[in-house]
């Protein structure tokens, strides 16, 4: 039997029974969904150099974790306009490449998920003191935010990026730490689990970190690529099981910005 890209986005649809089908951006972005699938990449972002990267690898299937022409939906038509998006629809076009999103069905699965993948990534694996949809609280040997920080920057230099952020005092004492997926790690959120600490991605500098500064909350920033690229390896392994006539490559995505101090003259 011919494995399709309909047929991806089939499998995907009966593990992601807490998905809302009728509402989700997990669809296809490009090509035909009945397309025979050579090859697969998955990665995080659909960006031109990693369509690039997986056309060159043999994969005519591109599952991707994030937005392909830079809106939720991906029906900003605004963007339309700019060289970036016309390049890389000239390209899905001409390569004939079949982008399908998987976000919504991901982020949530057990064990190899997003959020699972995060924690397991990050070595938090004790079981979760309080738990939300897309977030978790975890205990942790009672230590130093600084301390902590340093571990968490130690395991994420692996993802490419240089060094975390924090905020608040690094002395404080804490023993309950809040991840959560992407763009919706709310430290309120973290706070009213009953967290001692966050660790998050996206946030409002001028609205986020004064908060949690007044609320003496400490938080650690990270990369939300960076944070979500664990899931995704995950995701092409477990492709690799359930379909194991198929290529599947990952192209990575890591993070997207160099860390750049005071020049030293000496």
């Amino acid at each position: 039997m011919v494995l399709t890209a309909r047929d991806i986005d089939r499998h995907m649809r009966e593990i992601g029974t807490y998905v809302d089908w009728a509402e989700t951006c997990d669809t296809f972005k490009a090509g035909d969904a009945s397309t025979p699938v050579e090859g697969i990449a998955v990665s995080w972002m659909s960006t031109i150099a990693n369509l690039r990267e997986a056309h060159a690898r043999g994969c005519n299937l591109f599952i991707t974790h994030e937005p392909t022409f830079c809106s939720h939906m991906d029906d900003e038509m605004t963007y339309d306009g700019d060289t970036c998006m016309q390049v890389k629809r000239v390209f899905l076009k001409e390569t004939g490449m079949v982008v399908y999103r998987c976000h919504d069905a991901w982020d949530r699965f057990p064990g190899e998920g997003i959020l699972d993948s995060w924690a397991s990534f990050l070595g938090l694996t004790g079981e979760p003191i309080n738990t939300g949809t897309f977030s978790k609280v975890v205990p942790i040997k009672e230590q130093r935010v600084v301390d902590l920080a340093h571990e968490i920057g130690r395991r994420v230099r692996r993802l490419g990026q240089q060094a975390v952020l924090t905020v608040g005092d690094q002395n404080k004492m804490v023993s309950k730490v809040a991840i959560g997926t992407g763009a919706i790690t709310n430290p309120r959120e973290f706070h009213r689990m009953g967290a001692d600490v966050g660790i998050v991605t996206e946030i409002i500098w001028w609205r986020d970190a004064r908060w949690a500064l007044d609320m003496e909350m400490p938080l650690i920033v990270v990369d939300h690529t960076v944070s979500e690229e664990p899931g995704m390896i995950n995701l092409a392994g477990y492709l690799r099981r359930q379909f194991p006539g198929v290529k599947v490559e990952y192209v990575p995505t890591n993070c997207p910005f160099k860390v750049v101090t005071e020049k030293d003259e000496g």
